[in-house]
C-alpha cells in the first residue's frame, strides 16, 4: 500500500491515507479507507487503475458516493475518487464526458447548449461512472436513451476499449459494468438533440421543484433504495405497508417518502443494512413482490 501511496504522490496525484469515507459519503456513514485516491483527469485515473493492478491492492471506484453504504469497519485497501475530473466537453450535438463530472453539470452543459435529452439527470446527485455502471434515470428518462458510447479499463488486462449502444447491455437500473465489475468506467459520449433552451431550462426548473416538494432532502440519504418493480412502485409499496418512520437505530423509512432510507442521526451502515431487510421481509410477507436494492452496500 505504501508503495502504491508514493508511486501516485511522485506522479502528482492527490493521496490521503486512513480517510473517512464519512466524509465523501451522501449518507455521512462508514468508516475509514486506508489510502484514498483523488485524481483528476484521464490519465491520472489509469495511473490509479494501473498502480492497484500491479501492486494487487483491493480497490474501490466511487464517484459521488450517492448510491453507496459504505462499511462502518472502514476500507482495507484504496478508495478512488473521480470527483475532481471534471472533463466535459460539447461537440455538436455530442457531449463527451469523463467518469468524475457530475450530472447536473451535464444537463447544464446541455441546456446551454441547446440541446434537449438530458434534463432528467439535473439533481441526481451522482457523476457519470455511476451513472453509466448502473443505468440511471429519472422523470422517465434513462442513460441507455443517450449514452452513444463508453470506454473503459479492463483491471485483468490493463488495456482500455469502447463499446457502443447495445453493447453496453442497458437495462433497468444496471449495465454490462455491473455485471462485469473488473470493467472501470472512463468516460461516455452522450448523443442530445437540439431543443429550445427556454423550454428545456423549464423542465429541470420543474424537475428540481419536484424533487424538492416529494423527496427527504433535507437528510442523508442515498437516493432511492430499491429498485422499481416490475407493474408497481417500491415507495407505494413500502408505505402501503405501513412502514413509513419505521427506525433501525439511526436509519428510518423516511416520513416524507418510503422509496427513501435517511439517516436520523448517527445511523451505521449495519442499521441501513436491517431496515432493508425489514421492509423487503415485510413487503415480500404483504404483498408477494421481491424487492431488490438499487444503493450498493460496500
Amino acid at each position: 500500500m505504501e508503495r502504491l501511496r508514493n508511486d501516485l504522490k511522485r506522479a502528482g496525484i492527490r493521496a490521503e491515507n486512513e480517510c473517512p469515507l464519512c466524509r465523501y459519503s451522501s449518507f455521512r456513514i462508514g468508516g475509514c479507507a486506508k489510502l484514498a485516491l483523488f485524481p483528476k483527469n484521464r490519465e491520472e485515473m489509469i495511473a490509479c487503475l494501473d498502480g492497484v493492478r500491479r501492486h494487487g491492492v483491493p480497490h474501490l471506484i466511487i464517484g459521488n458516493a450517492s448510491n453507496v453504504v459504505f462499511s462502518d469497519r472502514g476500507f482495507d485497501g484504496a478508495v478512488i475518487f473521480t470527483t475532481a475530473w471534471k472533463e466535459l466537453t460539447v461537440v455538436g450535438t455530442r457531449i463527451r464526458v469523463g467518469a468524475g463530472a457530475s450530472l447536473s453539470a451535464i444537463a447544464n452543459a446541455a441546456q446551454r447548449a441547446s440541446l434537449g435529452g438530458a434534463e432528467f439527470l439535473y439533481g441526481i446527485p451522482g457523476t457519470l461512472g455511476g451513472a453509466v455502471f448502473m443505468n440511471a434515470g429519472a422523470f422517465g428518462g434513462c442513460m441507455a436513451d443517450i449514452c452513444q458510447k463508453s470506454e473503459y479499463y479492463d483491471l485483468r488486462t490493463g488495456e482500455t476499449a469502447v463499446l457502443c449502444g447495445e453493447a453496453q447491455e442497458f437495462s433497468n437500473r444496471t449495465s454490462i459494468y455491473e455485471k462485469h465489475p473488473h470493467y472501470t468506467v472512463l468516460g461516455a459520449e452522450l448523443v442530445l438533440q437540439k431543443g429550445n433552451p427556454t423550454e428545456i431550462c423549464a423542465r429541470m426548473r420543474d424537475y428540481t421543484e419536484r424533487r424538492r416538494r416529494t423527496q427527504p432532502l433535507e437528510f442523508p440519504s442515498a437516493g432511492s433504495v430499491f429498485k422499481r418493480p416490475e407493474g408497481y412502485f417500491a415507495g407505494k409499496l413500502i408505505e402501503d405497508c405501513g412502514l413509513k418512520g419505521t427506525r433501525v437505530g439511526g436509519a428510518e423509512v423516511s416520513v416524507k417518502h418510503a422509496g427513501f432510507i435517511v439517516n436520523r442521526g448517527g445511523a451505521t451502515a449495519e442499521d441501513v443494512r436491517c431496515l432493508c431487510e425489514l421492509i423487503r421481509a415485510r413487503v415480500l410477507a404483504q404483498t408477494g413482490v421481491t424487492l431488490e436494492c438499487e444503493i450498493r452496500f460496500l
